[in-house]
């Protein structure tokens, strides 16, 4: 029970247990595990190169391809809680993080720790012994994957990471955190990039492109504007502005590990273990609103589903029959074509920086376009990403409309949809009415990236989503609302109590997933 590092640097299976504290002595402790000597200086940043790797695989988490871990820390609270996916699995007897009962709620906080936090401050401490364009990919790669952090838990450890007393910062400051730390990388960029050949072969994402990692970076920058746009508009006007100006990723350009490079866990989880399967919420509205995406994603329904060849998915929160029985786990199934175990790991693609950009829009920011021409170049780029057809069919529909779900196997589940929203542009539409239709598009473009997709909900209400059909918090989570945050580890009271007490405070309620973040003040 040392200090914060040490704390999030330990192997997950140990952080499940041993979460410690701050201590005085926390600079001599750590001192060994991040020194940098002059011989591993040499060789090109050779002794820098290994934390890339890590960083890039351990956003959408696969780094040790400890795919149970993918599944506890993202498959079963924000795939769900998305719409995205749901198990066909009665875990824990039918009580789970899925119906609200939390219980692997730790997890996406202790295994970031480890994975991001850990290597992100090894770069930090070797800041000026390597070359700026590394750190600023570094930067930029910490803000990615901690943004997912903050945005699951609210106030985190982060600004004071790697002090003596370290403790948590209120959301509002780690936003400007990771703000200054996106601006940082993006000056660093933009004065130089040149090729750093070591890098190319240690780069996931771009194989050693400054000029994308410039424009990832601006991405990123937009995404996170956005999100507190809500609540702190002005500063994100500004934000998004400044993004757009300097450049975003246009149609083609994706961040992503590469397939074969590492397992896809959601191809794993899917295919081998047979634990997920498409929500009913996503199934409505490809369904209805005749998405071409939807084959593309999803296949039909095996026998035993009661729906043979059709598209259906499950209810969150659904009690379900044993996974042997052959039921639930018959429903459609995520697409091995898609997202197969040999499947890219994707993090950002231009779809959603175009919807993005048409919200800044609605909202008479400079956008670089019109509302309508950046929502309708948001499905091209999905479906040209994709290789669906049927594009220009597809915009001008003004009728389709999510389909109401019927579940083979137990009426009870049975619920109309939500939601009206229609995919064709209407300048007389209402800004509310324009910002569904945004949403909604990035949310199906998106797909399987749950974590964001939550996040957006959470922001904007959209897409509409069926309420979970079973709700076991015990009247901690609002069943319309839905879940608004993962509660923390719960190790962190007992053995990290002071910082842990500052975080609550910071949230400005109790520590459970009724309680909303910062950004959430829809």
């Amino acid at each position: 029970m040392k200090n914060i590092i040490k704390k999030y640097m330990l192997p997950a299976a140990v952080v499940a247990s041993l979460l410690p504290a701050c201590t005085d002595d926390f600079q001599e402790i750590n001192t060994d595990d991040y020194a940098v000597t002059e011989e591993l200086l040499e060789g090109d940043f050779q002794f820098a190169m290994v934390s890339f790797p890590q960083l890039t695989r351990s956003i959408y988490f696969n780094y040790d391809e400890s795919n149970w871990k993918w599944q506890i820390v993202q498959n079963l609270n924000a795939d769900v809680f998305s719409g995205y996916l749901a198990p066909p699995t009665p875990f824990r007897g039918n009580s789970n993080d899925t119906h609200y009962d939390f219980g692997w709620n730790g997890w996406a906080f202790n295994v970031a720790y480890e994975n991001i936090m850990g290597p992100a401050y090894s770069l930090e401490q070797a800041k000026e012994k390597i070359s700026p364009k590394l750190y600023a990919v570094g930067l930029i790669l910490k803000v990615a994957g901690m943004h997912r952090v903050t945005d699951a838990y609210g106030p985190i450890p982060y600004t004071q990471y790697g002090e003596a007393g370290a403790t948590y910062d209120s959301q509002e400051a780690v936003y400007d955190a990771f703000f200054s730390e996106l601006n940082e990388a993006i000056a660093a960029l933009e004065a130089d990039q040149d090729p750093l050949q070591a890098f190319s072969a240690n780069d996931d994402f771009f194989q050693g492109d400054f000029a994308a990692w410039k424009k990832f970076a601006n991405s990123l920058k937009l995404r996170l504007a956005m999100r507190i746009s809500n609540v702190a508009p002005a500063k994100a006007k500004q934000y998004a502005e400044q993004a757009i100006a300097s450049g975003v990723f246009v149609d083609g350009d994706v961040a992503q590990v590469s397939g074969g490079v590492i397992n896809n866990p959601l191809g794993e989880v899917s295919q081998v273990w047979g634990d997920t399967r498409m929500n009913a919420a996503i199934g409505s509205y490809l369904l209805g609103l005749n998405d071409p995406r939807l084959s593309i994603y999803f296949t039909p329904a095996a026998e035993g589903s009661g729906a043979v060849g059709e598209y259906v998915g499950i209810r969150h929160g659904a009690e379900l029959p044993d996974k042997g029985s052959g039921t639930y786990v018959n429903y459609s199934n995520v697409n091995p074509g898609f997202s197969g175990k040999d499947s890219p790991l994707r993090v950002m693609n231009a779809a959603e920086v175009y919807f993005l950009r048409a919200e800044a829009a609605v909202k008479g920011w400079n956008a670089g376009g019109s509302a309508q021409e950046l929502y309708e170049a948001g499905i091209t780029a999905s479906f040209n990403q994709l290789g669906a057809v049927g594009a220009s069919e597809y915009i001008a529909d003004a009728t389709s409309m999510p389909a109401a779900y019927a579940d083979p196997q137990n009426e009870a589940y049975d619920i109309a949809s939500p939601s009206m929203v229609t995919v064709a542009w209407s300048d007389e539409a209402s800004a509310e009415e324009k910002l569904e239709k945004i949403i909604t598009q990035k949310w199906i473009a998106n797909f399987p990236e749950g974590m964001e997709a939550w996040s957006e909900i959470r922001r904007t209400g959209y897409p509409k989503l069926f309420p979970v059909a079973h709700n076991k918090s015990g009247g901690k989570v609002d069943t319309e609302k839905g879940a608004l945050r993962l509660p923390y580890p719960p190790e962190e009271a007992e053995n990290n109590a002071a910082a842990y007490q500052a975080g609550v405070s910071a949230l400005g309620g109790d520590d459970h997933a009724g309680t909303a973040l910062w950004w959430d003040v829809d």
